[in-house]
């Protein structure tokens, strides 16, 4: 059976003008494309950092096989930080890769902050779409990794980098092919970048926005109904997940919820539909529709205090995105991104589907992304 592959290495120097260099990338060519034959692997997602990962890249388009490119951030700051750190000859390499995949993906459109988080959900993104593809298609995934003993992770949090990704990939139960990377040279040089202000912070965490249409329609009398019977019961479904929430606010009818791992928050988002199911005739006007609607995301976001309360306070783009999803999602229903699919599928979570809604056009023009109805089992 063929199979669909996350693909990550170690990064390293060009060949070209070095003949031992040019020696020791041909040895590895090699084993690459043993590896790719070996074990049947049609379909590879992954970035396109200079060394390991565009020679994967170039063997599997050298065998007319499907790839999938996987970003961090903004491809600018990708190509500064990634591929020519070691050296130019990767550039010209990296566009060939780019402008013959089938499909290249942003696990989030911002720039580079310095943070290896954005690498790890990096990883985790592209793990969970190799999955996705490979569950819808009937096929089976493995993860290519070239590794060496001599080479460690530069990773100063030990989050991200190969080692990282393959013990990832192997927690999960899945198979990992370690590929030597031989004697090739590693002299890499990266960008400056100033250290993130005192006191703030980035972990990735599932974001939940939800609301509630037909909201600015209801009367006085009815916005106490609202309270009880809507807030209210919000409120109890938040409080039984305990510490997992992480952070709440609400204003009006809209509802904004940090939670620490994508099962529990898409636990969260069904519970919260299914205590809204039954709600009092007198918050739905006549002759109109009314309920909540629910956006999930997953992303590394910012957490650190509001300068205005002296609260905790979790900001970013990411939960920026997650607020333009709620209004394109129907009433009484739940939309999750492909990230967070993604994440679920990486989680091995059991006990709820989603099902593609296709590239759905968000609310204030804030681009087009993959949507997914997510229902329980």
């Amino acid at each position: 059976m063929s199979k669909v592959a996350m693909y990550c290495g170690h990064m390293f120097n060009s060949d070209i003008g070095n003949a031992g260099d040019e020696a020791a990338e041909a040895v590895l060519r090699e084993r690459i494309a043993q590896a790719i034959t070996g074990h049947d692997v049609t379909v590879g997602y992954g970035p396109l950092a200079c060394g390991a990962d565009i020679m994967i890249a170039e063997e599997l388009l050298r065998r007319g096989h499907e790839l999938r490119v996987v970003l961090p951030f903004c491809e600018e700051d990708f190509i500064a930080e990634s591929v020519l750190c070691g050296g130019a000859d990767w550039l010209p390499r990296y566009h060939a890769c780019r402008d013959q995949a089938a499909e290249v993906y942003f696990a989030t459109p911002g720039a580079y902050v310095g943070d290896d988080n954005q690498f790890a959900y990096n990883t985790r993104y592209a793990m969970g779409l190799a999955a996705l593809h490979a569950q819808i298609d009937g096929q089976e995934t493995v993860q290519l990794a070239v590794v060496s003993d001599k080479i460690a992770s530069l990773s100063k949090t030990g989050i991200a980098g190969t080692n990282a990704d393959i013990a990832l990939w192997e927690s999960l139960g899945r198979k990992s092919v370690r590929i030597a990377a031989g004697q090739v040279r590693r002299e890499l040089t990266f960008p400056d970048h100033e250290p993130i202000g005192s006191g703030t912070r980035r972990e990735i965490r599932s974001i939940l926005f939800a609301d509630y249409k037909g909201f600015s329609r209801l009367g006085e009398r009815e916005l106490v109904l609202f309270m009880h019977h809507v807030m209210g019961r919000i409120g109890d479904v938040l409080r039984h997940h305990g510490d997992h929430i992480e952070f709440r606010n609400t204003w009006g009818d809209a509802i904004y919820v940090i939670i620490d791992e994508p099962q529990r928050a898409a636990a969260l988002a069904l519970e919260l539909q299914d205590e809204l199911a039954d709600l009092p005739p007198g918050l739905i006007p006549e002759g109109d529709i009314a309920g909540m609607r629910i956006g999930v995301h997953y992303g590394p976001i910012w957490v650190g205090t509001d300068r205005i309360t002296g609260n905790r306070l979790w900001y970013g783009g990411e939960v920026n995105r997650t607020a333009r999803i709620e209004p394109v999602t129907p009433v009484g229903g739940v939309y999750c991104t492909d990230s967070f699919a993604a994440a679920l599928l990486v989680s091995d979570c059991d006990n709820c589907r989603f099902t593609s809604v296709g590239k759905q056009d968000l609310a204030k023009n804030y681009g087009q992304v993959e949507l997914y109805r997510l229902d329980r089992i």
